[in-house]
């Protein structure tokens, strides 16, 4: 993924389907400097981690 179309994500208020590492994950900041996105999965309650946007993919 790109970090326009992250951002694009992100400011949706309908939810997309958003794969880290086999895992949908909610995205919830995107960094422009550091083209890192702040996310969390969606059906754990592990908290958020910061993964490069070019490692989401949207389904």
């Amino acid at each position: 993924m790109n970090i326009m179309r992250a951002k694009e994500i992100k400011d949706d208020p309908v939810m997309k389907d958003v794969v880290h590492n086999g895992k949908y994950v909610y995205i919830e900041d995107v960094n422009d400097e550091t083209q890192q996105a702040l996310v969390r999965y969606t059906k754990s309650s592990e908290g958020l981690f910061e993964v490069d946007v070019t490692k989401l993919v949207e389904e």
